[in-house]
C-alpha cells in the first residue's frame, strides 16, 4: 500500500497541525523542552489511534505513566543518586517491574505500565547530577510537556474530520459473522468439512481479539454509553461459542457415518431445514423451534440406547445450543447497527451482563521478559559509569524502551534491527535540523515552516502499515535528537552525545535480547498448550476452576495466538497445535459433566467424580509427557458414568451429563487423537 494515499495524507496533516500547536504553545508558555509536546502528539497517533475512541484511550494511559513514571523518578534519583551502582539496579528493578505488569494486562492500559518503565531512565536519569532540581523539570515541567500534547492531539483528531472506532468495530463484526455463516454451512453439510476447512476455522479466533482491542477503545468514545459496549461484549460471548458448538456437532455426525445417519428418521430433512435456517435472518423463536424439532428427532428416556442413539442425541442437542447462540449473535448485532429489533429478554440479560472476556496471560514469560529488560538496562548503566559518559544516559533509556516496547513478541529482533535503522536514518535529518534549519528560524512562523516537513512526511508514513514501525523509530530518535527548546543553539558535543548513546543503547538491547529473551516457535508453542492443559486439569478437579465462558474465552484466545505460529512450527509441535480446538471442547465437556453430576443421583454423581478425578490425572501426566496418551482406566470410567446417566431419571441434567461424557470420549478415543499421539512415539 502506498504511503501517498488520501486516508494517509488526512492522518499526516492532522498529526502535523496538532504537533506544530503543541509545539508552538510549549514555546509560548516558555516550557523547556517543547519537543516533548510534539513528540507526544506522534506516539499517541498511531493508525489505529486515528480513530477518537483509540486516541483518547492512548493519550489518557500516556499521562497516566508519564505521571506514574516521574513519581517514581522523584523516589529513586533523590534516593540512590549518591551511589550510581545502586542507581543503575533500582531504575533495572523498576523498568522490568513495570514490564511484567504490563505483559499481564492485556488491554490498552498496559501502555501506563509499559511507558511508567522506562520513563525514569528517559526523564528523572538524565537529573541524577542534580537531584534538587527533579520536581519542577520532571514532574511539573515534563508532564506539562506530554499533557498539552495529548491535549491538542485529542483536540485536532476528534475535531477535523473525526473518524470513530465503531465502523471499524462494526465491519469486522460483519466480516466474522460472514465467516461464521460460511464455516457453519461447510460444516453442517452432507459432505464432511475438510481438513484445511476446519483449520481456517481458526482465522475466527485472531478475529475476536482485534474485535476485542477496538471494543476496548471504543469504550473511551464520548457518544458510547454502557448498553453500546454491553451489546459488543455480549455479542463477542456469543461468537466465542460458536466454534466448539460446531465442531461438537460435526464429530458426532462424522462418527455415525452416512449409512447409520440414514437410519435416524427424517435427519437429513432436518438437517437441510437448519442450513436453510443459518442462511438467513430469523428470530429467537425460530431457533427454539427448529433446535426442539431436533431434539425430538430421537428419544432420550430408557436405559437402552445405543451407542449410535448417544450420538444422535449429542448432536442434536449441540446443534440446538449452536442455532440459539446463533439467534443472539444476529439479533445483537441488529443492536449493534442501530436496526429495530423484537423484545428480547434474554438479549437485554447479556447485554447487562457483566463482561467475561478473559484472555491468556504467560506469567514465566512475563518475568523471562522482565528480566532481559533488567539485565538491558544494567549493561547500558554500567557502560556509562565505567566510561564517566554523562550524556551517555540516553543509551540507558533507549535500551530500556527499545526492551519493553517489543516485549510481548516471541523474536523481538527483527523489529530491534528496523528501530537501528531508523536511528541510523535519524541522525543525519536531526543534524540537518539542529546546526542548520533551526538556528536559522527566528520566529514561530519560520519555526513551524521548517518543522512541516518533517512532522508530515514522518506522520505520512506512519499512516501505512509498512512503514509505520520504521517511522515510530525514525520519530522517535529524530525528535529527541532535535531537542527543540526556546533558544536553539547547536551544541555539537551534546548531539554527538545523545546520538552516539541513542545508537549504543539500541544496540545492546539488541545484544541482550539475542543473547537472553528470544523465544523458539516450538518453546512458544509448547507454553501454551502446556497452560491448556494445566487448566484442564483443574477445570477437572477444582470447582472454582472457573465458568464455561472463561474458559472458552481464554483458550480461543490461546488458538487465536497459535494459529500463526502453527505455519512456523514443525513436527510433532504442529500437530499438537494443530488440534488445539479440541482442548476448547473438553474444558467445555468438563464443566458440562461437572454441573451435571453435581444435581445428579448419588451413583452418577460417584461415577462422574471419579471421571473428573482421572481426567485431572491425565492432563497432569501431559505436563510432564505431552505424548500420554488417555489410559483404559479413563475409558472405563467414562462408560461406567455413561450406563449410570442411563439408569438415572429422565431429565434435562441426564442429557446434559449423557452429551458431555459421550463427547469427551469422542474426543479422547478419536482415532485422530489416538494417532497423533502415536505419532509422538515414532
Amino acid at each position: 500500500m502506498s504511503a501517498f494515499n488520501p486516508r494517509g495524507i488526512a492522518f499526516a496533516a492532522k498529526v502535523t497541525a496538532a504537533a506544530l500547536a503543541a509545539v508552538l504553545v510549549a514555546l509560548w508558555f516558555d516550557l523547556p523542552n517543547p519537543g516533548w509536546a510534539g513528540l507526544t502528539v506522534f506516539l499517541t497517533s498511531q493508525p489505529l489511534t486515528g480513530a477518537s475512541g483509540a486516541l483518547i484511550a492512548r493519550s489518557t494511559y500516556r499521562v497516566a505513566g508519564t505521571l506514574l513514571g516521574v513519581t517514581a523518578s522523584l523516589v529513586l534519583i533523590p534516593l540512590l543518586s549518591g551511589a550510581p551502582e545502586l542507581l543503575i539496579l533500582g531504575i533495572a528493578a523498576w523498568v522490568a517491574l513495570c514490564l511484567y505488569v504490563s505483559l499481564l494486562d492485556r488491554t490498552p492500559r498496559n501502555y501506563a505500565f509499559m511507558l511508567a518503565g522506562y520513563t525514569v531512565p528517559l526523564v528523572g536519569l538524565p537529573l541524577a547530577t542534580n537531584p534538587g532540581a527533579i520536581f519542577d523539570a520532571a514532574v511539573l515541567l515534563r508532564a506539562e510537556e506530554i499533557g498539552l500534547g495529548a491535549v491538542f492531539s485529542v483536540v485536532v483528531h476528534t475535531l477535523f474530520a473525526p473518524r470513530s472506532v465503531k465502523p471499524l468495530l462494526v465491519a469486522k463484526v460483519d466480516a466474522v459473522m460472514k465467516d461464521a455463516v460460511r464455516w457453519m454451512l461447510e460444516g453442517l453439510a452432507p459432505a464432511p468439512a475438510g481438513e484445511a476447512q476446519r483449520r481456517a476455522r481458526e482465522r475466527v479466533a485472531a478475529d475476536l481479539t482485534e474485535l476485542r482491542t477496538l471494543a476496548n477503545n471504543l469504550q473511551f468514545e464520548p457518544a458510547i454509553t454502557r448498553q453500546d459496549m454491553g451489546v459488543v461484549m455480549a455479542l463477542e460471548e456469543r461468537l466465542v461459542g460458536l466454534l466448539p458448538l460446531l465442531a461438537g456437532v460435526e464429530d458426532r455426525l462424522a462418527a455415525l457415518g452416512p449409512e447409520r445417519l440414514q437410519r435416524v428418521p427424517q435427519l437429513e430433512a432436518h438437517m437441510e431445514r437448519v442450513r436453510l435456517h443459518l442462511g438467513e435472518v430469523h428470530g429467537r423463536a425460530d431457533a427454539l423451534r427448529l433446535g426442539g424439532a431436533g431434539r425430538s428427532l430421537v428419544a432420550t428416556d430408557g436405559a437402552a440406547l445405543s451407542a449410535d442413539h448417544l450420538l444422535v442425541i449429542g448432536a442434536m442437542e449441540r446443534l440446538a445450543q449452536l442455532l440459539e447462540a446463533w439467534s443472539d449473535c444476529q439479533g445483537l448485532v441488529r443492536r449493534l447497527q442501530g436496526e429495530p429489533t423484537v423484545p428480547d429478554e434474554r438479549i437485554d440479560a447479556a447485554i447487562a451482563a457483566p463482561a467475561q472476556r478473559v484472555l491468556h496471560v504467560d506469567p514465566g514469560l512475563a518475568a523471562f521478559s522482565a528480566f532481559a529488560a533488567a539485565v538491558a538496562v544494567t549493561a547500558a548503566g554500567a557502560v556509562c559509569w565505567v566510561l564517566g559518559w554523562d550524556k551517555g544516559v540516553t543509551a540507558v533509556g533507549i535500551a530500556a524502551a527499545g526492551s519493553s516496547l517489543f516485549a510481548s513478541f516471541d523474536d523481538p529482533r527483527p523489529m530491534l534491527r528496523i528501530m537501528l535503522v531508523a536511528t541510523v536514518a535519524a541522525i543525519p535529518v536531526a543534524a540537518l535540523y539542529v546546526f542548520a534549519l533551526l538556528p536559522a528560524s527566528h520566529s514561530a512562523i519560520e519555526l513551524a515552516v521548517v518543522l512541516a516537513p518533517l512532522y508530515f512526511f514522518t506522520a505520512l508514513y506512519l499512516a501505512t502499515p509498512n512503514f509505520w514501525l520504521p517511522a515510530l523509530g525514525f520519530a522517535l530518535i529524530s525528535q529527541t535528537l532535535l531537542s527543540l527548546q526556546p533558544v536553539q543553539a547547536g551544541d555539537f558535543v551534546g548531539f554527538t552525545g545523545v546520538a552516539i548513546g541513542a545508537l549504543v543503547g539500541t544496540i545492546i538491547a539488541q545484544v541482550v535480547t539475542s543473547l537472553v529473551r528470544v523465544i523458539g516457535v516450538e518453546t512458544s508453542v509448547r507454553r501454551l498448550l502446556r497452560a491448556a492443559w494445566s487448566d484442564l486439569a483443574a477445570l477437572a478437579t477444582d470447582r472454582r476452576a472457573g465458568s464455561r465462558q472463561v474458559w472458552a474465552s481464554r483458550m480461543l484466545d490461546r488458538v487465536g495466538i497459535l494459529v500463526p505460529r502453527i505455519a512456523r512450527s514443525s513436527g510433532i509441535a504442529r500437530t499438537r497445535a494443530a488440534r488445539a480446538l479440541d482442548d476448547l471442547r473438553l474444558g467445555a465437556n468438563i464443566l458440562d459433566l461437572r454441573q451435571a453430576g453435581e444435581i445428579g443421583n448419588p451413583d452418577a454423581r460417584l461415577a462422574i467424580g471419579t471421571v473428573l478425578e482421572r481426567l485431572g490425572e491425565h492432563f497432569r501426566a501431559r505436563l510432564k509427557r505431552p505424548d500420554a496418551l488417555p489410559g483404559a482406566a479413563l475409558r472405563a470410567s467414562l462408560d461406567e458414568a455413561i450406563a449410570h446417566l442411563l439408569a438415572a431419571e429422565t431429565g434435562p441434567s441426564r442429557v446434559q451429563g449423557l452429551v458431555a461424557a459421550t463427547g469427551l470420549r469422542l474426543v479422547l478415543f478419536s482415532p485422530a487423537a489416538v494417532q497423533d499421539a502415536k505419532g509422538a512415539h515414532s
